[in-house]
């Protein structure tokens, strides 16, 4: 008997060695998350950098590609930051097949085709918590949230999730170099405005105290760049994406006086950076998990808002 129950005690500590330990090697890598019933059976990519050193411990980032779809690469731009500042990075892909055009990635596949609200668990941005929760479970971190940095095309996910997807485990959100916002305009219909989707001034003043990170190169000022949207909608947001982000920021910013909120959103303007995820990420990086608040910042910059936002 005394055998027995000593051979199943060391069957349950080597199961719980087993279990203890991460799932994700060390380096760059790939897995496939598939048990959301939004993919209907399908899966996605998942690509990840996990640095040397205690994993647990690290912070998890999510940083959303841009409208290439390029996953790989956006991982790649962040490897050495990772290394550097112990950040668990995370981007999955959502490839043109599976997630074609904007409705289904920037817009979050938050309408159908025919102009019909999609139930919650069919929306794009749902699949985030749950990826998030399936790298907890396989790298066996003890974060309990993270942060989410999205890039162009994914700095449009980036700041609709912010808005539109609630009771989430994010932290901190980052929108960089967004082609087009959602402004907080219930005059102005969805993607462009908030009208037709669930907004009332509590729900206002909840997002406008919360952590939004805008951040915009001081040179992406291309007004014909191959990707900017040029519809009259975007238009009127701003003749490219330094204009059209700054005015995001102070139409916001003169939401919250109007509703007296203290504003929570902070814009962060990086100069000698273009359209280039890389040199955002290195900027952010060293602002988000070095500790070190300095660097460029748009604060005092001045900025005239477009009549499109005022009431």
């Amino acid at each position: 008997m005394k055998s027995t129950l000593f051979v199943l005690l060391l069957m349950w500590a080597g199961f719980s060695t087993c279990t203890s330990q991460s799932l994700l090697p060390a380096g760059s890598g790939i897995f496939h998350f598939s048990t959301h019933p939004a993919l209907r059976g399908d899966s996605i990519r998942v690509f990840y950098h996990r640095p040397v050193g205690k994993v647990a411990e690290f912070p998890v980032l999510f940083v959303m590609h841009g409208v290439n779809r390029n996953a790989d690469t956006y991982r790649d731009n962040w490897v050495e930051l990772s290394e550097k500042y112990k950040i668990l990075v995370i981007v999955p892909e959502f490839t043109k097949e599976r997630f074609p055009g904007s409705r289904m990635y920037n817009y979050g596949n938050l309408w159908s085709k025919d102009g019909k609200l999609n139930a919650e668990q069919d929306w794009t941005y749902s699949l985030i918590d749950p990826i998030f929760e399936e790298v907890v479970r396989l790298s066996v971190s003890k974060a309990k949230q993270y942060d989410l940095f999205g890039h162009s095309a994914g700095a449009q996910f980036a700041h609709r999730f912010f808005l539109f997807k609630r009771d989430t485990k994010v932290s901190r959100v980052v929108a960089a170099n967004a082609g087009s916002y959602t402004m907080l305009d219930t005059g102005v219909d969805f993607p462009f405005g908030v009208n037709g989707m669930e907004m009332d001034e509590d729900r206002l003043k909840s997002l406008l105290a919360r952590d939004l990170i805008v951040q915009l190169g001081e040179e992406d000022t291309d007004p014909k760049h191959r990707n900017l949207n040029v519809t009259p909608e975007a238009m009127k947001q701003g003749a490219y994406r330094f204009e059209r982000g700054m005015n995001f920021y102070e139409s916001a910013k003169e939401c919250a006086d109007r509703l007296g909120v203290s504003f929570g959103w902070t814009l962060r303007t990086v100069a000698g950076v273009a359209h280039d995820n890389a040199g955002m990420a290195l900027d952010i990086a060293g602002y988000l998990y070095s500790g070190n608040k300095s660097g460029s910042t748009g604060e005092n910059r001045s900025s005239k808002t477009n009549q499109f936002f005022k009431e």
